[in-house]
């Protein structure tokens, strides 16, 4: 945090440098030639090579150059060739690593001539922390580099699977709690983004399906008005206002249909007779049958369209359930051989043992205090394919800053202190 927050000045006075213990410093970061600092140790017998996250532009810009390039990791054995592990890697991140290795080798070189006994130690954060774990894996295909480690805390889906399993001997990733970053590669935006679409469809569907109910209502409302009889006859064919219409009536009427006037519709029986003096209202026995199959009608329709919409859920849930069984069941390999999205991108993971720091709850918290100052802090080895997916969380990005990492170590620290055996973990089955 001081090599990449505080002046160079403040950095050397906090770990006790010299200025003759700086091997290299590279303030100016440029366009995948970020900032670092390689550092003689006498303290530690280390060499310690410090490489800061992106906080310039030009530095935002290597981060962002996130194309897939083949990288190839040869491990020796006693300094023969044992394996070569094929994979794809960052291109930004690649590109940065590649030449600060060929700054920092020749340093290392001598040194390591001089102080035999001295270890080489790569610590970076975030985008620093990716370009260090592949400088790692350069600098140990160098036999006199073969004791190189690496810490890389909040590190970035960097690299492909096979890569990233082959550097759990050396290298260590440290997350902490809700940090978004070593989760976030080209594929797991498109997967999120996929997920996001499929919901607003969802909601389009059931949208749409609300619309089309209300619009069937009404259809049916303005069906049932049509088949409302309303006759309108002259004064001068009544004499008594107070008597009913007769059956000779209704037979005149209907030989007398007017098209529609003035806004009046004809049913479909035909019988509608509009006049401007009076109007009454019957119904015959045909309207009423009309009427009843319309109902019966509109709650077929609206059981069908419930049950079609079911029929999609349930089909919907099956399918879900099958992955998850899938998944489960352990049959499904497909993380492991490197899985390629719609859009031909790979997938990418962060690099080595991944020990990840989680916040929990105290065991009995006190009523009326908050549980943030008195929360526990567990550590657990994770397995990678917990990164294959963007989980959002409200501190997703403050925890991913340097101070959040460092407030989460010390409390974890001092839980340690006290000697409390319930409050770290080391494997992730209780996860």
């Amino acid at each position: 945090m001081f090599f990449s927050k505080k002046s160079f000045s403040a950095f050397l006075k906090f770990g006790g440098y010299k200025q003759e213990d700086i091997l290299i410093h590279k303030a100016r970061s440029r366009l995948m030639q970020p900032s670092f600092a390689l550092v003689c140790d006498k303290r530690t017998k280390c060499f310690l090579l410090f490489i800061r996250g992106a906080i310039s532009t030009k530095e935002r810009l290597t981060a962002a150059t996130a194309a897939e390039v083949p990288f190839h990791h040869i491990i020796l054995s006693e300094g023969q060739i044992s394996n070569v592990v094929l994979g794809y890697a960052h291109c930004g991140m690649l590109a940065g690593a590649r030449w600060i290795a060929r700054l920092a080798i020749p340093h290392l070189h001598n040194k390591i001539q001089e102080f035999p006994g001295y270890q080489i130690k790569v610590i970076g954060h975030s985008m620093g922390a990716g370009i260090g774990a592949i400088l790692t894996c350069i600098l140990r295909e160098h036999y006199e580099f073969s004791s190189c480690s690496c810490l890389a805390f909040a590190p970035p889906a960097c690299m492909t699977w096979e890569l990233a399993e082959s550097g759990k001997e050396f290298i260590t990733s440290l997350v902490n709690k809700n940090d978004v970053v070593p989760s976030f590669s080209k594929v797991s935006t498109e997967s999120l983004r996929s997920e996001v679409m499929v919901s607003s469809k969802l909601d389009d569907v059931q949208g749409h399906f609300h619309h089309g109910l209300f619009s069937s209502i009404s259809q049916r409302v303005a069906f049932f008005r049509s088949h409302m009889l309303t006759i309108s006859h002259s004064t001068e064919k009544i004499a008594d206002h107070d008597s009913s219409i007769s059956e000779p009536l209704l037979k005149d009427s209907a030989d007398w249909i007017q098209p529609p006037v003035n806004g009046h519709s004809i049913d479909c029986s035909g019988q509608q007779v509009v006049t401007s003096e009076e109007r009454v209202t019957l119904v015959n026995t045909e309207d009423v049958t009309c009427v009843k199959s319309a109902v019966s009608g509109f709650t077929s329709q609206e059981d069908s369209d419930r049950n079609g919409a079911l029929d999609t859920h349930q089909s919907s849930t099956t399918t879900n359930e099958g992955e998850e069984a899938l998944n489960q069941n352990g049959t499904r390999n497909d993380k492991q051989k490197e899985p390629i999205s719609a859009s031909g991108s790979r997938q990418f993971f962060p690099p080595g043992r991944i020990i990840h720091m989680v916040a929990q709850p105290p065991p009995d918290p006190t009523p009326g205090e908050g549980t943030s100052s008195n929360e526990i802090i567990g550590i657990y080895e994770t397995p990678r394919d917990l990164y294959g997916k963007i989980r959002l969380a409200p501190n997703m990005i403050k925890e991913h800053y340097m101070p959040s990492y460092i407030s989460t170590m010390e409390s974890l620290l001092e839980q340690l202190q006290k000697g409390d055996d319930n409050t770290v973990c080391t494997t992730s089955n209780d996860l």
